[in-house]
This record gives structure tokens, C-alpha cells and sequence, in this order.
């Protein structure tokens, strides 16, 4: 102990010509650090959050896996206390945190303020340590290290903007004050000869989509993600939002311009179910996943403060839950822990979304002869996805909110097969149920939180349920949560 808090007092001593394998031995072995250990701590931990509770490992050691996650955040928790201690911020503690915040995410949720906090603190790592500046190689810092760096940044960026896009809070990192140069493409054997193996984007000549692919690549997907929140939550007038929303458009087109056709041509194809490697189908998907979220995003805030039709939004919605479907048929992707948040969130925003428009269709005077969704398919799917949620892993830290996504989901569908759909309560207010398909209320969900323990006001079915779907993130799962245990009916 006294050795590990000996070397984490000394800085790591590097400069241009360091090799990968000597700064490695810099902070290992008889130089070991409290950050290395808090990242094997955490490596522990990540293997623990990807695998099944019906492990053979924890069989073998006795051990329960949801002890031993939580386990393994306290023994990060005390390397962190020494790094802090002696002021050891540099790479193995950036990583290590992050690597912290991706179990904390994992375990707790992304709503729990233990999350929100952790992120805060590698937040301000990330700036205290200036790599918010330009990263490059140079006399003081090796090229592999200039790229680890940037990877780092790159994904800390991105999780910032994915929860408070979640929580609707305003980010605590943004592009506008960021260099966000994107990492190159490469694997960490091919960095050496670098030149050689990547296009004049940064982007790989094999046409492989691999982590590093996928993290250099969302940048600017996620730094319009962020004008989008910015949007949501800023004070604009209708006509500026409709502006805004034009002008990001063109931005995002311009980089999937940059992007090499083996990524570009997932924006419109299947994309890649035929392929054998779960691990590129993985990457292949979040990476399509990330602009259609997007999308679904600008689309609600829309409609929101701008009172655009819906009908955007309904089938970005569709194509979204479609790609969680035609994914889920492969038997070792559904069986990978890595799915679970994207069956989780993005799935279930969609099928929320789309489970409500079948309702209102069913509630008007008239069934529409062309349907913004095909009733029948519609139904099979929510049907399936809604069973799927009943699977989720019991340590998923948000687990809870899924199964009152998965309860909205059931109850709407027991009320569109059920015989009484066409009840004359449900034509009761035939105005008010037109104005469904054409704006969205603006009302706080918090203040009509009373209003779902109200039976007899939901059987109306006059109050818009949909105006939560066109509300920001934090809105929608509010609502959720305000799902309880009472009673409701539709």
C-alpha cells in the first residue's frame, strides 16, 4: 500500500519518444498506481455488467453478481479517495473514472444523482487536465497517448450529452467551447503506421466499423444532439425553432459526406444483420441509431414548441423500433448485455410512441383510410417488445422506469383489442380527439401528474397523452415514473 501511494505522489514521467510499452511499465509492476488498481477494479466491474447472473464464474466463486458490482464501486471509490488525495490527475485516473461512471450508469441509472455527480467530476477532470484544447503529438506527449486522449474526450463527451439530454438539464460540456478532432481510426497494434492505414478523413481503409470507428465518428452527431437540446431548452420563438431545426440539418448531411460509404451506407440500408461478428452488428447499429435519435429528438421538440404534424415523428419512431426488432432476431445479439440499453431506451421511446397512435386511430369517429401505421404489424411488435422488457437484467439501474414503459405499453394494447375500443365514450369528444394528430400541448407533466389517477378522464381519453411523447426527454420519463402502482385505465 505504502508503494502505491508512494508512485502516486511522483508524476508519470513521459515525453514524445515514450513508447506505449514503456509508459505502461511506468505506472505497473513496481511503479503500480492507485489508478491502475482502480482500473482493474473497474475492468472487474465491467465484466461482471456484461455477463449473465447465470455465469459460470460466479457459480465457481460463490459469488453474487450484483455484489460484486456494487463491490467493485467501493474499491474504485477508495483508489479514487488516494488519486484525489495526492492530486494524481492523468490518464489512468480519467480513465478509471470514466470506466467508474460507466458502471455507475449501469447499476443505478442514468436519473440517480450518484450518476450525475460522478459525471460531473469527470467532467472537470476532462477540463482541469486542458483536453478540452487541441490534442496532438508532440516533443511532450507520444502519438498513441495523443490518440488515447482523444478517444477519452470523445466519449465523455458523448455520455454528457446523453444524460442530459435524458434529464433535460443543461450540459456541462459543449462543443462550442471544445476542440473535438476525432480520434483516427485505428486499432491500437496499427498506431505506429498510422499514415498507411486511414483515408484523408482519419477513417480506416478496410472497411470495418470498430469502436474507435464509432467514437470518432458520433462527434458531430452528438454535437448536433446538443443544438437540439439547446433547442429544447432554450426561450425561442416558434419561427426561430422551425429556423433552427432547418439549419442543423445541413450540418448533419455535411458529415455523413465525410464518412467512408462502408458507414455512410448504413444511413439508408438494413444494416448488416447478415454479419457474423455480434460485435460488428453491434457497432453497425448504434451507429445508425445515433442520427435517428437525433431525429426522433427534433422531431418531438417540434411539435412541441412549434406545433409541427406528427407525422415525422411517428415514423422516425417506426424505423427506430423497426431496427430494435429485426436485431433482436438474432439469438446471441438479444443474449448480449450491451443490447439491453438500446432495447431499453431507444426502443421503448419509440414503442411508446407508437403504441399511442394506434389508440388514437382506434378513438376516432372514423377509422383513416390510410393510417400513419399499419394496425396489425403494429400490434405484433409492441407485443413482442413489450414481453422483451419483462426480460431486462434485474441489476439494469433503470429497470424500473422499463417496467412502467413496459406497463403504459400492455395497458394501451389491452385497450385497442379490447371489444370496447369503439365505446361512445370514446367518440365523445370527436374535436378534441382530432386535434390529436395535429399539435401537441405544452403543459408541464408534473403539474398533470393528478390526472392520470383519474379513471374516469382517461376513459375520455380528451386529455393529450401524446403531448409527453413530444416533450423533452426528462418530461417523458417523468410521466413514466408518475405511473405508479395506483390503478389507471385508458
Amino acid at each position: 500500500m505504502s508503494i502505491a501511494l508512494q508512485n502516486t505522489a511522483t508524476p508519470v514521467v513521459f515525453d514524445g519518444y515514450t513508447t506505449a510499452r514503456q509508459w505502461i511499465n511506468s505506472s505497473t509492476g513496481g511503479h503500480i498506481r492507485w489508478g491502475v488498481l482502480a482500473i482493474i477494479a473497474n475492468y472487474v466491474g465491467s465484466y461482471a455488467m456484461i455477463s449473465k447472473s447465470a455465469d459460470p464464474f460466479f457459480q465457481q466463486f460463490n459469488m453474487d453478481r450484483e455484489s460484486l458490482l456494487n463491490q467493485v464501486l467501493d474499491v474504485s471509490d477508495v483508489c479514487k479517495g488516494f488519486c484525489c488525495e495526492y492530486e494524481a490527475l492523468d490518464d489512468t485516473f480519467l480513465c478509471a473514472l470514466f470506466e467508474q461512471y460507466n458502471i455507475t450508469i449501469y447499476t443505478k441509472g442514468e436519473a440517480c444523482y450518484a450518476t450525475y455527480r460522478i459525471g460531473a467530476e469527470l467532467n472537470s477532470a476532462l477540463i482541469t487536465m486542458g483536453l478540452h484544447q487541441e490534442i496532438k503529438a508532440d516533443a511532450q506527449v507520444p502519438f498513441f497517448l495523443a490518440e488515447l486522449r482523444k478517444r477519452l474526450r470523445a466519449l465523455i463527451y458523448k455520455s454528457e450529452i446523453s444524460i442530459t439530454t435524458f434529464l433535460g438539464r443543461p450540459p456541462r460540456l459543449s462543443h462550442r467551447y471544445m476542440n473535438l478532432e476525432p480520434p483516427l481510426d485505428l486499432t491500437d497494434a496499427q498506431n505506429l503506421l498510422w499514415q498507411l492505414l486511414v483515408d484523408e478523413n482519419g477513417y480506416n481503409r478496410d472497411g470495418e466499423i470498430r469502436h474507435v470507428s464509432w467514437v470518432g465518428s458520433s462527434i458531430s452527431f452528438t454535437a448536433r444532439r446538443e443544438d437540439i437540446l439547446e433547442l429544447s431548452l432554450g426561450n425561442y420563438t416558434q419561427e426561430e425553432v422551425r429556423q433552427k431545426a432547418i439549419d442543423i440539418q445541413p450540418e448533419t448531411e455535411e458529415h455523413w459526406a465525410t464518412l467512408p460509404h462502408y458507414m455512410s451506407s448504413i444511413k439508408e440500408s438494413i444494416f448488416g444483420l447478415e454479419s457474423e461478428e455480434v460485435s460488428d452488428l453491434h457497432f453497425r447499429n448504434v451507429f445508425r441509431q445515433g442520427p435517428q435519435v437525433n431525429s426522433l429528438l427534433l422531431h418531438r421538440v417540434l411539435m412541441r414548441k412549434a406545433g409541427a404534424d406528427p407525422a415525422e415523428l411517428i415514423r422516425t419512431a417506426q424505423t427506430i423500433l423497426g431496427d430494435v426488432m429485426r436485431t433482436y432476431k438474432r439469438v446471441e445479439m438479444s443474449a448480449a448485455a450491451s443490447f439491453i440499453y438500446f432495447l431499453a431506451v431507444h426502443g421503448m421511446r419509440s414503442a411508446v410512441i407508437l403504441a399511442i397512435e394506434p389508440l388514437k386511430q382506434e378513438q376516432l369517429p372514423e377509422y383513416p383510410n390510410e393510417p400513419l401505421l399499419p394496425r396489425s404489424r403494429t400490434i405484433q411488435d409492441l407485443s413482442i417488445f413489450a414481453a422483451k422488457l419483462g426480460e431486462l437484467d434485474t441489476v439494469f439501474g433503470d429497470k424500473n422506469l422499463c417496467k412502467k414503459g413496459q406497463k403504459v405499453i400492455t395497458r394501451i394494447l389491452d385497450k385497442i383489442l379490447s371489444p370496447n375500443t369503439s365505446s361512445p365514450q370514446s367518440h365523445a369528444f370527436p374535436i378534441q380527439t382530432q386535434q390529436l394528430d395535429t399539435m401537441a400541448r405544452t403543459t408541464d407533466m408534473l403539474q398533470n401528474a393528478h390526472i392520470l389517477e383519474n379513471p374516469t378522464f382517461l376513459n375520455d381519453f380528451s386529455y393529450d397523452i401524446s403531448a409527453q411523447m413530444s416533450g423533452p426527454d426528462y418530461e417523458f420519463r417523468q410521466w413514466l415514473e408518475s405511473m405508479g402502482e395506483q390503478n389507471w385505465d385508458l
